[in-house]
């Protein structure tokens, strides 16, 4: 059963008319969420979000099913060269990873008359799985979220490596604490941002976060660390920084026993096993 607002109700239990558009959100894994309409303008629906007029849509049928199968959705999406995903053409941006992992949300809106939208139902979400592009446009393959029920693998895995998030409820080593936040200074790039301030702190394999400007909640993982000159991104941002834009550095983890002990001190939560012999020597 798919959940509706009590204005919607009414409007599906009177006799007047009524339109109908799809709306699509795009979720990227790095932050950011972005609306198009998938009507001939742009939208904005009852709660306020604005669904902006971008690329034309065109998708598979959508379905209801009690149970625990995983729906799948096929979208097709053709960008015009002046459609943009924040300053990066649409088949750039997914040429170059942006919606890997991404989530897809599509409604379908009721309006009227047409512009006002009385309300929206949810008819697929799910996660962005396989992505196909051509010259021309660009093919998803999206899945739903009961996709992680057929994910087979034990709790924990027996390895030298530790196997926590860094950072998380098992790990419980404070990242903020080690947080540092600069202004971005000329010569920074999509990519390559400089001006990070000189520290022992290793930022390598951690995460850069937009505080201000374009890129504002953004979140990158950092590859390439040059001490008090430059942090090199794995994926570009979606704008190019501007001068004074302020990010936020958190530090990285190589996960080992070594790490976890001279550096950030959290030995007693480590959780791999580097005392496991090497699977020749094991017998």
């Amino acid at each position: 059963m798919r959940q509706a607002s009590s204005a919607l109700i009414d409007l599906l239990n009177s006799s007047g008319e009524f339109m109908m558009a799809d709306l699509y959100t795009f979720i990227l894994q790095g932050g950011g969420a972005y609306r198009y309409s998938g009507a001939q303008t742009a939208l904005v629906d009852d709660h306020g979000n604005t669904f902006a007029l971008g690329p034309k849509f065109e998708r598979s049928k959508t379905k209801l099913v009690i149970g625990v199968q995983v729906d799948e959705l096929d979208v097709k999406i053709y960008p015009e060269p002046t459609d943009l995903l924040g300053s990066v053409p649409w088949l750039t941006a997914a040429w170059t990873g942006q919606f890997d992992g991404a989530l897809l949300q599509v409604e379908r809106a009721f309006m009227q008359p047409y512009g006002n939208i009385v309300g929206t139902l949810v008819l697929f979400s799910g996660r962005i799985s396989d992505i196909d592009c051509s010259r021309t446009g660009i093919d998803m393959k999206c899945r739903s979220h009961l996709e992680l029920l057929n994910i087979q693998m034990p709790r924990r895995l027996w390895q030298p490596s530790c196997t926590h998030v860094f950072g998380d409820n098992m790990c419980q080593f404070n990242r903020a604490s080690l947080a540092m936040s600069f202004a971005c200074e000329p010569g920074s790039t999509q990519t390559v941002i400089q001006g990070p301030p000189s520290t022992s702190t290793p930022y390598l394999q951690g995460s850069i976060i937009g505080v201000t400007g374009a890129n504002a909640g953004q979140t990158r993982t950092i590859t390439g660390f040059v001490s008090g000159q430059s942090v090199t991104v794995k994926l570009a941002f979606l704008y190019t920084p501007a001068v004074g834009d302020q990010f936020q550095l958190l530090p990285g983890c190589d996960h080992s026993l070594a790490t976890c002990t001279n550096t950030f001190a959290n030995q007693n939560h480590f959780g791999g096993m580097p005392f496991i012999p090497a699977p020749e020597n094991a017998v």
